[in-house]
């Protein structure tokens, strides 16, 4: 679990600096980071000490959109390189016709 949240944060800094993704899909992780970092909370500090749960809650709702908008960018990089995998293949080097 621990190793997927990792992969996820990398996955947020690759989508935010990818210049190919356009600035209006990067403001969905964008909005989300500055709401977690902020001092600023919904549910303040002195209520039962509940200030930490709306920055957690935040902080779900980032990862599930990283799954989304990295998977629409990106595709599942695991199904990728299976895809790109060749087997059975018989080949033959003709030295010959190199020298030619």
């Amino acid at each position: 679990m621990f190793c997927n949240i990792m992969n996820k944060i990398f996955l947020v800094f690759k989508f935010l600096f990818d210049k190919q993704i356009p600035l209006k899909e990067k403001w969905w992780i964008i909005i989300p980071l500055i709401y977690i970092l902020s001092p600023v909370d919904l549910i303040p500090m002195p209520i039962l000490g509940f200030s930490v749960l709306d920055d957690l809650l935040m902080f779900v709702y980032l990862m599930s959109i990283v799954s989304e908008k990295t998977k629409k960018y990106y595709g599942n990089e695991k199904n990728l390189k299976e895809k790109d995998i060749i087997e059975n293949v018989e080949y033959e080097i003709d030295d010959d016709e190199g020298l030619k």
